[in-house]
């Protein structure tokens, strides 16, 4: 139905990878006075805008979502992938790491959380605005 739609199917997916990211960050915070923790961040599937042209970003994107996927290599004659789960990326602060081995920097954090919280704000608008451009398209009012 609605969801068939390529557009809100995106738009359903864009929302659910933002809503996952919020629980990850979440955690990171919370985890800002446990000793060995280290912050954790989900890479999003795709090509960057920046990179568009280079053909080792694309190489590099097919690999992580090769690895995000779950392919693994079964015949010694297949490309092998980079270690562990591309699609979760451990990210220790490169400049910045406590005593206790807490590498969560709380205002790096907070900033990772308001940009994803203004992401899936503009996701919901879209998705309520295409919800509305249907109703009038379909003869009833918005």
């Amino acid at each position: 139905m609605i969801h068939d739609l390529p557009t809100f199917a995106a738009l359903k997916d864009r929302m659910r990878f933002l809503q996952t990211r919020q629980k990850l960050l979440a955690q990171n915070v919370a985890n800002a006075d446990t000793p060995g923790f280290r912050p954790k961040d989900i890479r999003q599937l795709g090509v960057d805008p920046a990179s568009r042209g280079s053909d080792a970003a694309r190489r590099l994107a097919s690999t992580s979502a090769t690895a995000a996927y779950g392919l693994t290599t079964t015949s010694p004659m297949h490309i092998a992938t980079r270690d562990g789960d591309a699609a979760y990326a451990e990210k220790g602060a490169s400049y910045e790491t406590r005593p206790s081995g807490n590498a969560v920097d709380l205002e790096n954090e907070m900033l990772k959380v308001s940009q994803n919280q203004i992401d899936f704000q503009t996701a919901a608008n879209i998705y309520q605005r295409g919800l509305a451009t249907l109703k009038i398209a379909l003869g009833r009012k918005a």
